[in-house]
């Protein structure tokens, strides 16, 4: 008696396509409520930030003080997402990726989508256009708080010039959050990830600029956070002018997307 033999093949190992993946990302991050909570945060600060820098304005003109006062709107608000509102969003662009180490959920991604580099890039896709429309959000949030408080006092807003200013921060929060996702990737950790990003970005930059070494401040013009300010227009270099902070910004999110895929195929899962 003979046993019959299967003709049929083994299915072929799941391969994790990218758009499966993407989809994957898109339903964890909005699907938790950390999400909406770094997202809300981050609008509160933006128009909390606004309102006092109004306010102040708004006080010392108000009693014919010096002329100093910030009574842009579109100013007050572009300085308050680059360094108030943006903790919150590097702590969502953090929590992407960290969480899955801590709750040791990252197991079965990678068992869903075995090809490391596209976890990473399936992360960062998702993430782009949440921050880049958050940043155009956040922007105009700062500027009507901003605004209604100043009231007479405020400069003129011109649509085209909010229009580019909060486009320019949304590139920015957009490819820093590639960047943290990639820090991230390679600390593993929430509060370390926020505390190294928040380095990188702002406090190597800073400590830089204090100097008086000419080429040491030159180098800090080229961290993430000054690129971000000249893009969006509240500073400006003699070294370069928007489009190169745009470039500068995108070799950040390159090299922080590299360091993150090298740390993920390196190391073990957990």
């Amino acid at each position: 008696m003979t046993v019959p033999t299967s003709t049929s093949q083994a299915p072929p190992p799941r391969t994790g396509k990218l758009g499966g993946a993407v989809a994957s990302e898109w339903t964890k991050l909005r699907s938790v409520r950390s999400t909406w909570i770094c997202l809300a945060g981050a609008a509160a600060l933006a128009a909390a930030y606004s309102l006092i820098m109004a306010a102040s304005a708004r006080s010392l003109q108000s009693a014919g003080g010096p002329n100093t006062a910030i009574t842009s709107a579109l100013d007050n608000a572009t300085t308050g997402v680059l360094f108030v509102a943006d903790i919150a969003v590097v702590t969502l662009a953090a929590m992407v990726i960290t969480t899955e180490y801590a709750t040791r959920t990252i197991l079965p991604t990678l068992q869903a989508v075995p090809l490391r580099r596209r976890v990473l890039l399936a992360k960062s896709l998702v993430l782009l256009p949440i921050l880049f429309v958050s940043g155009v959000l956040l922007t105009g949030i700062g500027v009507a708080a901003g605004s209604v408080v100043l009231g007479e006092f405020a400069d003129p807003l011109e649509p085209a010039g909010v229009l580019g200013r909060a486009v320019a921060v949304g590139a920015y929060l957009a490819l820093s959050g590639v960047l943290v996702v990639g820090l991230g990737a390679v600390v593993r950790h929430v509060a370390g990830t926020i505390a190294v990003s928040i380095v990188v970005v702002f406090g190597v930059p800073m400590m830089l600029q204090v100097t008086s070494i000419p080429l040491l401040v030159s180098a800090a013009e080229l961290f993430p956070g000054p690129a971000g300010m000249v893009l969006a227009g509240v500073a400006d270099f003699n070294a370069y002018g928007p489009l190169t902070a745009l470039l500068v910004l995108i070799g950040w999110a390159v090299a922080g997307y590299a360091i993150g895929f090298a740390a993920l195929r390196a190391r073990d899962a957990l």
